[in-house]
């Protein structure tokens, strides 16, 4: 079959790589229809997460269960799933906490021997292990490949701007701030509008992408390459700062920046993947009592509420796609990595 291939620093090729086999009784084959390059796999592409050459890529897709293991009991050959990017059991005393993504036996797809060594998605077709704990079966209005792109982000994307909009605890009236206009950060603008804040900003640096924050309900956005977001969400707050701020983007410069823009009392909810430490001014921190709360989306367990507002309409999450065959995924790395007009979230097609 094809796949996505790591061949080194800022080298990703399509190769021939052998068909996945059934290889425990837990395990199913499923056939890819749509996949995607997420922001984190730019992580992988920098180097910053070192794969070994040869390793396939990818963590998030779409497709159709081709063949089950002997102990598989909730799929059969030919049901349209998703996959959420951890791999989970379903029945360690982490799943049953919810905690999916501190499963005992998971890892997630794509990320070599660095989180379980689970070869990636972006191929034809991907093993899943522990499929009973880990697949979610698509609804039948939803399981034509015509509405494959409003579900595939379900797996990743859209259930970790959730998370941030959880994890920030947002109350009804809150002033909530999204730090990112990559996908999560648009995500994160719309599942933070479901918890009927009084206002929400959207920090980022493209406006191109600060439009569509606009169409997923931000009211206000702020190109910080323009404007100190600082001085504007001050404007709108008495001076206090924002009550929740999500922070989508994962880097030092971010997360510090999220701690100046929120209130004395509040709560930096932190969703995109560090690689680096993080120097915090505990100090502060203490004196301001604020509350930093964050991690991995366990993205199953939120699956069966995004599929209902997907299914129903309030969230087209088709704004940010950039489609390409898996044939180009090595092109779609390079429009992603150089933040492209257009390219906000690339979408391959085996």
């Amino acid at each position: 079959m094809k796949a996505a291939v790591n061949h080194g620093l800022m080298d990703v090729r399509v190769d021939n790589v052998p068909d996945p086999r059934i290889e425990k009784p837990t395990d199913a084959i499923c056939r890819v229809t749509k996949c995607s390059i997420c922001g984190t796999d730019l992580h992988i592409y920098h180097g910053r997460f070192p794969l070994k050459e040869g390793d396939c890529v990818g963590h998030e897709f779409i497709g159709y269960v081709e063949e089950v293991g002997s102990e598989v009991k909730s799929f059969k050959k030919g049901d349209k799933v998703l996959s959420p990017f951890w791999i989970s059991c379903g029945q360690c005393y982490f799943c049953k906490k919810g905690l999916t993504t501190s499963c005992l036996y998971g890892g997630c797809f794509g990320f070599g021997d660095i989180l379980g060594g689970n070869p990636g998605c972006q191929a034809e077709y991907v093993r899943v292990p522990l499929a009973d704990g880990t697949l979610v079966k698509v609804p039948e209005s939803l399981a034509d490949d015509s509405n494959d792109e409003r579900v595939l982000f379900i797996g990743d994307n859209i259930a970790t701007g959730y998370h941030g909009a959880v994890k920030g605890e947002i109350r009804p009236g809150d002033v909530v701030a999204v730090l990112g206009d990559g996908a999560v950060g648009l995500f994160a603008t719309y599942c933070a509008t479901l918890f009927n804040p009084s206002k929400v900003f959207t920090i980022g640096h493209h406006d191109d992408r600060l439009k569509i924050a606009k169409k997923y309900g931000a009211d206000i956005t702020i190109n910080s390459l323009k404007e100190d977001p600082s001085e504007k969400i001050k404007a709108e707050t008495d001076g206090r700062g924002a009550d929740v701020i999500i922070e989508g983007v994962g880097t030092t410069d971010s997360l510090q920046s999220s701690i100046q823009l929120v209130r004395a009392g509040g709560t930096v909810s932190f969703i995109g993947l560090f690689y680096e430490p993080f120097p915090m001014n505990m100090t502060d921190f203490f004196l301001r009592n604020l509350n930093l709360r964050g991690g991995v989306a366990p993205s199953r367990g939120y699956a069966s509420k995004l599929l209902s507002i997907v299914e129903a309409k309030k969230l087209d999450p088709t704004h940010i796609v950039y489609s390409l065959p898996l044939d180009q995924a090595a092109e779609g790395y390079k429009l992603m990595d150089q933040r492209k007009e257009g390219a906000i979230k690339v979408v391959l097609s085996p």
